[in-house]
């Protein structure tokens, strides 16, 4: 099947995967990405020859917004929605502008916020202009949505609640598209655990507004109910064993490391008799220097007593 294959997703596959089998939000993506922008939104977002800020690219994110608003958005009531697509696409902008403008550091952070703000007055007024008397609700800007450094963390979650239930059920009816998935639902972890923390306290502190939404996806509830489960388990296990068994045997039975072991305990022993004789050799050398320095010394004395001997007599 198309787009399921055994190797691990990253987000980018997940995303490939979604626009291919147009599920879930690959559907909103790839019309948002395919979107018209044509010179119906210059009144607000600006001309070719003259874009907002100056930048073709944010002129096109602009006309994007407007469209999709326009011709997608306002013709739904949107009171059976599987997720709140206004928040996706406030999502999808803000992080559309931080491609564009390549956010790297607090300068270019504060330029983004600029932009941004600029495109949350045109959108506004957008909305009043042109949807004021529209009978759906209007999709309004999230103005604080990088409030948080954390934002593209929020946005990963948002984007993971949205996907999970539109692939579950696309993968039940492929069940060979179960290790894919556990891993991609696994790769969730730290995503989670980076949010509990303030979202299980009582003020709840740097929670996002729809982590509730989340919470029962949350890996450690949804990873025990996949039925390749078990099998991956159980691999890892076999595969740990093995790498140990594999440490253990270089560690014992490697031939070389015992012959260098060998080789320099020869070395030593061979260095040690040396130094042995060596220290004989000294130590009888010393002790006849000793001895002949005795016997000097005895026939020192017994001349020299001769010699008195010889005076007196005489």
């Amino acid at each position: 099947m198309s787009g399921i294959q055994n190797t691990e997703w990253n987000e980018n596959d997940v995303l490939d995967f979604l626009i291919e089998n147009r599920i879930g939000r690959g559907i909103f993506y790839d019309m948002l990405e395919t979107s018209d922008t044509s010179k119906s939104y210059d009144e607000y977002c600006g001309t070719a020859q003259e874009p907002l800020q100056n930048n073709r690219l944010v002129r096109n994110i602009c006309a994007t917004i407007l469209n999709y608003l326009e011709t997608i958005y306002s013709k739904s009531e949107h009171q059976n929605d599987a997720y709140d697509v206004c928040k996706l696409l406030n999502y999808w902008v803000y992080n559309s502008l931080n491609n564009v403008l390549h956010f790297s550091n607090s300068n270019n952070f504060n330029k983004i916020s600029k932009v941004h703000g600029d495109i949350v007055i045109r959108w506004n007024n957008f909305n009043e202009d042109k949807l004021k008397e529209t009978e759906n609700k209007t999709c309004k800007p999230i103005i604080n949505i990088a409030a948080y450094n954390d934002w593209e963390k929020r946005k990963e979650l948002y984007e993971y609640y949205v996907d999970y239930s539109p692939i579950k059920t696309f993968l039940d009816f492929y069940p060979q598209g179960c290790r894919k998935f556990y891993h991609y639902v696994e790769s969730k972890k730290k995503l989670y655990e980076h949010f509990k923390k303030p979202c299980t306290s009582d003020k709840k502190k740097g929670c996002p507004d729809f982590y509730e939404q989340c919470e029962k996806y949350d890996p450690d509830i949804i990873l025990p109910t996949l039925k390749c489960r078990q099998e991956i388990i159980n691999e890892r296990k076999e595969a740990e064993h093995s790498a140990l068994q594999r440490a253990k045997a270089h560690s014992v039975d490697d031939p070389n490391a015992q012959d260098e072991s060998d080789d320099i305990k020869s070395f030593g022993a061979s260095k040690l008799n040396k130094n042995s004789n060596n220290i004989r050799m000294y130590g009888n050398v010393l002790l006849g220097v000793v001895a002949t320095s005795m016997t000097s010394g005895a026939l020192y004395r017994v001349n020299i007593n001769s010699l008195i001997q010889i005076n007196r007599i005489s």
